[in-house]
């Protein structure tokens, strides 16, 4: 599908999850305002969710064996053809997305906080504050295009046929009926390890939250390794494992666009700082409650209706760095159970309790 309009845009998402999410009101209000057309570029492990959007028109995902030079080069040589782009938005990190950008040849090059004489390449660089919200500083692309950003942005997707039916069906399959039970996800991983908030912890919430509310909880994690190669089917499984109530392990068992679909259909999303968070709070758009070590929730925090997030403020707070800091684990231990318990109860009310016989286990 192309649209009205003379420019052909290139965006780099090769990113994670949540990367993506805060890219889409971006490349939403490009589509609206009259390109030919949008690529988009993403590691494979996205592509399932990717291929939701509506404003997407070609879909790449990067080859592993094309990730290095002298190969990414050719890739993206063949990819642009003898047009080439008109416009390549790097919404990505150095050094392969700069490698892509060259061989990419647009017209206009734009990323963020890039040294224009060592990557002459690039024509527009988009500085950042250092707390900037992610999402803010991605819409500064559009202010530098001359694009009005939405007051309100927007994170669509297109589910296909027989995606919804699917999902239901599977979940049916372990009892659970998802218009009649409205289940609580639990998401316990994140894209690395040490974001993780205790699993037996997890499993003492999720007991108080069936407890109260007497609807399911259902563990989520993803099919594949995580970045740091740790396997949340098994962070799932430890959960579970530490549960005094019965849950619904499906970790490992959807794709990141059922994964979006099932989502919708829930009363609550319990995790860590990752990108299924994300996709619960823009793309789901329901209640969000997560446990962040004190970071960088002002950069991350998930953009959505209704997200809590519980954090204990360690001393050391202002010199946390990304995934670097060796304190990490300790400020999460500095969560308790009760603690997130009592922010659901304070910040969430309108949920309630429900009846005990909502639900009954297969």
């Amino acid at each position: 599908m192309t649209r009205s309009g003379k420019m052909r845009i290139l965006s780099l998402n090769l990113h994670g999850l949540g990367d993506f999410i805060m890219s889409m009101p971006v490349l939403s209000a490009l589509a609206r305002n009259g390109c030919e057309s949008i690529t988009s570029m993403v590691w494979p492990g996205l592509e399932s969710f990717a291929r939701l959007t509506p404003f997407i028109d070609t879909l790449v995902p990067l080859p592993k064996d094309k990730e290095n030079d002298p190969a990414l080069s050719r890739f993206v040589s063949e990819l642009t053809g003898p047009r080439g782009f008109d416009l390549v938005l790097d919404f990505s990190f150095m050094p392969r997305a700069a490698i892509i950008t060259r061989a990419a040849t647009g017209k206009r090059t734009m990323g963020f906080g890039i040294d224009l004489s060592a990557y002459p390449w690039y024509t527009d660089t988009v500085p950042g504050k250092p707390e900037e919200h992610r999402l803010s500083r991605n819409l500064h692309f559009l202010e530098q295009l001359h694009l009005q950003p939405p007051g309100s942005p927007d994170f669509p997707i297109r589910e296909p046929d027989g995606l919804r039916e699917r999902v239901y069906e599977l979940v049916a399959l372990h009892g659970v009926d998802l218009l009649r039970d409205v289940p609580i996800a639990l998401h316990p991983g994140s894209g690395v390890a040490k974001r993780n908030w205790p699993p037996e912890r997890f499993a003492g919430l999720a007991d108080m939250l069936i407890d109260y509310t007497g609807r399911p909880v259902i563990l989520l994690g993803g099919k594949e390794r995580a970045y740091d190669g740790s396997d949340e089917t098994e962070l799932a499984a430890a959960v579970e494992a530490n549960m005094l109530k019965k849950a619904v392990n499906l970790a490992g068992k959807f794709s990141l666009a059922e994964l979006a679909v099932l989502l919708t259909s829930c009363s609550l999303f319990v995790g860590n700082n990752s990108g299924p968070g994300h996709l619960a709070a823009s793309i789901a758009r329901i209640p969000v409650l997560l446990v962040w070590a004190p970071r960088n929730e002002k950069i991350w925090r998930p953009v959505g209706p209704n997200v809590e997030v519980v954090s204990a403020g360690a001393c050391c707070r202002e010199g946390c760095t990304l995934n670097e800091c060796e304190k990490m684990q300790y400020c999460l231990s500095l969560v308790s159970v009760e603690d997130v318990f009592g922010r659901y109860l304070k910040t969430f009310p309108e949920l309630g309790a429900v009846s005990h016989s909502v639900w009954r286990s297969a």
